[in-house]
This record gives structure tokens, C-alpha cells and sequence, in this order.
């Protein structure tokens, strides 16, 4: 006997909301571009900020050095804002990883297509990309210094050293050459537990 063959759901007579529903299995792969996304932006900011932004109080990109020249223009020295932040971390830096990173959840805001527990999801992953773009960008700064530095930046041809400012707070792990930070180690766990929230069972959450 010859089993029957297989007949497609015919989603015709479905509404916008239901169709969209239909296709939930897009859903997931709209979360693992979002992530991709993030990280591809935090890699390329930091190329940005070592070759292109330099430090506008040190006039380098990293590291402290003498100026001899004593007409120096200074009009544009600015302060760190926050720690060893300056306002281009936070305006336009952390404001466009934040829009990058809960791109999923602003898209469910927006269209109202899905339930609670799917937007709790889309926060999660949000956070979790936040996380991640931080210390890609972190990271990748260093790389760019490590493998390709400028002529004027005294630490050139280094990864993170504990004398960097991403390794003076919370302390750094030594690995021979260079040092691993801490914050590195809490962000990559913390950001893998949220995203595992955000994809654990993710298709059968309403």
C-alpha cells in the first residue's frame, strides 16, 4: 500500500498575524543574525577607534607619551566621562550597540506579532549581544594594537597588558605575554547564560 504523500499547510486563508506565526522557524534565525551583526559592528568600531579616534587627551591611541611639540593644538582635549570612557563611548559607540543588539525586540515592540515569553526571549538575547559587542570591541582594539599598531603608540605589538585600563579594575589573569581581564571572563559567562535563555526551547515558547 502506498502511503499518501504529504500535503503542504495551505496558509492562504491565514491572517497577516497568523502567517507570521505560521513561519515562527524565521524567528530563530533572525536572533543568530542579530548576534552576528553585533559582533561584525563591535570588530569594525574598534578598528575605527584605534586607527581613526585617538585619544583626544593623550593625542595617541594607548599610553602616555612626551610632546615635544609646544604649539600643540589642545583646544579639543576633552576628559574622560566615566572611568576611562569618553563621550564617544557612550553617544554614538554604546547608543548604536544597543540599537544593533535589541534589534530583535525592538522589531516585536514595534508589529506586536508575538507573546510575552517570545519578547522576554528577544531581551535576553539583546543583552546577551550588548554583552558580547563590548568585549569583542575591547578585545579587537587590543588585536589591532597587537598586529598591525601605529607608529606612535607606545605599546605596540601587545595584547592587553595589566597596565592597560581594561585590566586595572577588576584585575587580570596572566597568560605569558599578555593578560586575560577579569570582566572578560564574567561578561562571556554572563552572556552565555542569556543566551541560552534565549534560545533554550525557543520554538515551542508562545
Amino acid at each position: 500500500m502506498v502511503a499518501p504523500e504529504r500535503k503542504e499547510k495551505d496558509h492562504s486563508s491565514l491572517s497577516k498575524r497568523e502567517h507570521v506565526k505560521a513561519h515562527l522557524g524565521a524567528r530563530k534565525i533572525e536572533f543568530i543574525s542579530t548576534a552576528i551583526i553585533a559582533v561584525v559592528f563591535a570588530a569594525s568600531f574598534a578598528n575605527l577607534e584605534y586607527y581613526y579616534i585617538k585619544d583626544p587627551a593623550l593625542q595617541v591611541s594607548n599610553g602616555k607619551v612626551e610632546v615635544k611639540d609646544s604649539n600643540i593644538d589642545r583646544s579639543r582635549e576633552t576628559e574622560p566621562i566615566i572611568g576611562n570612557m569618553y563621550q564617544y563611548h557612550l553617544f554614538p559607540m554604546l547608543f548604536i550597540f544597543v540599537l544593533i543588539s535589541f534589534a530583535a525586540l525592538w522589531d516585536d515592540m514595534t508589529f506586536k506579532l508575538l507573546g510575552r515569553h517570545k519578547r522576554v526571549k528577544a531581551v535576553y538575547l539583546g543583552l546577551a549581544n550588548l554583552i558580547t559587542a563590548i568585549v569583542v570591541e575591547d578585545f579587537a582594539w587590543f588585536v589591532n594594537r597587537w598586529l598591525v599598531p601605529l607608529a606612535s603608540d607606545p605599546k605596540g605589538g601587545l595584547l592587553m597588558q595589566s597596565t592597560d585600563w581594561t585590566s586595572i579594575h577588576l584585575g587580570a589573569i596572566s597568560a605569558g605575554s599578555f593578560v586575560i581581564p577579569n570582566w572578560y571572563l564574567i561578561a562571556i559567562a554572563l552572556a552565555t547564560l542569556l543566551y541560552y535563555g534565549a534560545f533554550r526551547k525557543h520554538n515551542h515558547v508562545q
